[in-house]
């Protein structure tokens, strides 16, 4: 911009602006430029669009945009099923008004994006997004609930509730349990609901002293043709076939044979060990979570090992006894791994890596730890577990430079 040209003003909260989006961001917004130069983003919009926008927070270099009316609309907008979606409604879903195969494509480049930005890989192998599911696929669902009682998820960029009595993503029988566990919990601050193969349970307060109030308190799930015992307070993932899925690309990576070694962080309740130890591993499996360790040693009970204990005091363990495995796969938690247990893979490994990442951004900067400890991206696979949600799950394998 020249000396002479005048800087247009920054917006202010609240003031409007026409705003045509260029972009789509990791946690499934679309992006576009105000006037002043600044970022702008913008849920429920789609790169491509003019929209009209309220600004609604302001920082140095970007800003945050109301959706208030479609411009010029996409080929790619269709008519969301659910009455709660959209600005202001249900904050659970963000990609309901983007057809399938766009969104898919989006996923994908979120996850080449942050390989590329924050993992510093150039032109990073991502594979085709795979999907599990676009409605009725969730086994379990964790509801706020009101002044009233009500079950409730949170509105959209807000901590305020909204009640909801029927939720699209949920499948059949998670949705009967839903309605059978009512609207009279008052008093109390959350109820999750799940269903499995064989078992329904509806726990109270799951993140803070969870009991169950209907139901069983042990389920069986069965994923891919394995059995597992999974605790009402265990975590097991809450889409079945993508679960499977999952499963699948894990053993397709390590590659496992009869007299090889495996390593599962972050192990569960043996989701992972159990497709390793399948394909004839030795398996160790490493959990810390109290219930998720109980049901990891039942589910692989004579088939692996099991080490109560945090991810990276068992691999300072493995690193001082000399143990290494040939395939070491992790799933971490939303926050990443982090530099001091992705060195610790890095020293332990031997073959591969299989990282199974519910964060393209942590997974981004993971993958630059691993890079600098000499492990080079063979492949990514994006998988679109929570569909609808903005969020993508993505399966990447490792391989240590020659």
């Amino acid at each position: 911009m020249s000396a002479s040209t005048p800087t247009p003003p920054s917006p202010r909260a609240d003031e409007r602006q026409t705003v045509t989006l260029h972009g789509f961001a990791h946690g499934g917004e679309a992006v576009g430029r105000l006037d002043d130069g600044r970022a702008v983003f913008v849920a429920h919009g789609i790169p491509g669009e003019t929209v009209r926008v309220r600004i609604i927070a302001e920082h140095k270099r970007w800003c945050r945009g109301e959706l208030l009316e479609v411009v010029s609309a996409s080929h790619d907008r269709v008519q969301p099923p659910c009455p709660y979606f959209g600005p202001g409604q249900c904050g659970g879903c963000r990609l309901q008004h983007i057809a399938t195969d766009r969104r898919l494509a989006l996923l994908r480049q979120v996850v080449v994006d942050q390989l590329e930005r924050l993992g510093r890989i150039s032109n990073p192998v991502v594979a085709e997004t795979v999907s599990a599911g676009h409605y009725g696929y969730r086994t379990r669902a964790r509801f706020a609930v009101t002044d009233r009682g009500a079950l409730a998820f949170r509105r959209h960029g807000s901590h305020d509730l909204i009640a909801v009595d029927r939720c699209l993503l949920l499948d059949d029988r998670t949705q009967l349990l839903r309605e059978a566990a009512g609207d009279d919990w008052a008093g109390r601050e959350e109820v999750e609901v799940r269903t499995a193969a064989h078992g329904v349970t509806v726990v109270v307060d799951p993140a803070g002293r969870p009991t169950v109030a209907l139901g069983e308190r042990v389920l069986a799930e069965t994923v891919d043709g394995l059995t597992f015992r999974v605790s009402a307070t265990s975590f097991f993932q809450s889409n079945r076939a993508g679960a499977m899925t999952l499963l699948r690309l894990v053993r397709s990576y390590a590659r496992c044979a009869p007299g090889d070694t495996a390593l599962d962080l972050y192990a569960g309740v043996g989701l992972f060990a159990a497709g390793l130890a399948a394909d004839g591993a030795a398996v160790t499996a490493v959990e810390s979570h109290p219930s998720s360790v109980s049901d990891a040693r039942y589910n692989l009970r004579a088939r692996g090992d099991v080490l109560a204990a945090p991810v990276a005091t068992a691999l300072g363990q493995f690193q001082r006894e000399d143990r290494r495995f040939d395939v070491v796969v992790l799933d971490p938690p939303r926050r990443g791994a982090g530099e001091s247990v992705i060195s610790g893979v890095a020293a332990v490994a031997r073959r591969s890596v299989v990282v199974v990442a519910c964060d393209a951004a942590t997974l981004g900067r993971d993958a630059a730890t691993l890079q600098a400890h000499g492990w080079s991206l063979r492949e990514a696979v994006p998988v679109d577990q929570f569909a609808q949600t903005g969020h993508v799950e993505v399966v990447a394998c490792f391989e240590r430079l020659a």
